[in-house]
């Protein structure tokens, strides 16, 4: 078979992966980071939250080594129509019909799953990905932006006057600091509040809202800590409830020490209006400076159309990287 299933445990050709991905990479998206093995091999064991996306080489019939590599990413919490994929394909190997055999066993494993819906990412300005996807019949339907946060060239007078305004707004609120594990209490506090980032915009995507409960919040730290990664969590409490209104966190791992990425930054919808994702971020800000004063940089995700956000995100020294599009494809159910 074409497709070899790659475990996490084989380094060999977790490694010829990471290869795949880097030689991708450096045509692709050069600003992107390069790929580790060993956090690949960490991505394929515990997924974000101990649901990994299945990852395989492709390695054609008339060939003796890898030039592709494909993940299928089958949610089983909810969205269960759902396959989220990504294609590679080497460029030395490229325009000879490899992208479109990885496709095609893409959608055979959609029907196969029993679902009907593919998502697939491309760059924005990437205009031969766009082709490609759009040959198959998928429909652009969303749009993503990457941030980086160079912490060097972050303008902390600027931050300490957004802190003072925040910090007014927020005066019914305390901020905690935590990190995993977390008690089991406290994550059920968290459940509202991470349940929250479902208000986030989703573009034209066939999409149903994620499902939160204190066994996925479990998972989601069990992954972080599997996976090496050191986490920090932020959250802010309404000081005559003790409701948890915010929180965010961010994580860093050993072998690349010097980058930190943003996960979820969410404030419960009774909650909003206090600037808490502002004082969240910032207070994170002032922790990792204490915590890991060796990075360098922060990286974020958000959806094009989350103002917000963004907004914040740019008071706080984030600016753009890259500009990316997710595609959508519904299979009809009578092929």
């Amino acid at each position: 078979m074409p497709f070899v299933r790659v475990q996490p445990d084989d380094k060999a050709r977790v490694t010829v992966v990471a290869d795949v991905q880097e030689a991708a990479r450096q045509v692709d998206d050069p600003d992107d980071f390069p790929p580790i093995p060993e956090m690949l091999a960490g991505d394929l064991r515990y997924g974000w939250d101990l649901e990994p996306a299945e990852h395989y080489l492709y390695i054609p019939d008339d060939a003796t080594e890898a030039v592709g590599a494909m993940a299928v990413d089958l949610p089983t919490r909810d969205n269960l129509h759902l396959v989220w994929a990504e294609i590679l394909v080497h460029p030395d190997h490229r325009r000879r019909g490899h992208g479109s055999a990885i496709m095609n066993e893409v959608m055979r494993r959609t029907r196969e799953a029993g679902r009907n819906t593919i998502w697939v990412g491309t760059a924005e300005d990437d205009q031969g990905a766009r082709k490609f996807v759009e040959g198959f019949g998928f429909s652009y339907a969303s749009h993503d932006a990457r941030r980086r946060q160079v912490i060097a060239d972050v303008d902390q007078a600027e931050v300490q006057r957004l802190r003072s305004v925040a910090l007014r707004k927020a005066a019914d609120y305390c901020l905690e600091r935590l990190r995993p594990p977390t008690a089991d209490e406290v994550l059920r506090e968290l459940i509202e509040v991470t349940a929250a980032i479902n208000d986030a915009p989703m573009g034209e995507l066939t999409y149903e809202d994620e499902k939160f409960d204190l066994q996925r919040l479990r998972d989601f730290e069990t992954a972080l800590v599997g996976r090496g990664e050191r986490a920090y969590r932020v959250i802010a409490r309404h000081r005559q409830t003790g409701e948890v209104g915010g929180h965010t966190i961010v994580a860093t791992h050993p072998l690349r020490p010097e980058i930190a990425g943003q996960g979820d930054t969410a404030v419960a919808r009774r909650h909003r209006g206090h600037r808490l994702g502002l004082l969240l971020k910032i207070d994170m800000m002032r922790w990792l400076a204490e915590a890991e004063p060796q990075l360098k940089i922060i990286q974020t995700w958000n959806n094009v159309d989350n103002g917000f956000m963004i907004n914040v995100n740019e008071a706080l020294g984030y600016r753009l990287s890259r500009l990316f599009n997710m595609y959508e494809l519904r299979l009809d159910a009578t092929k």
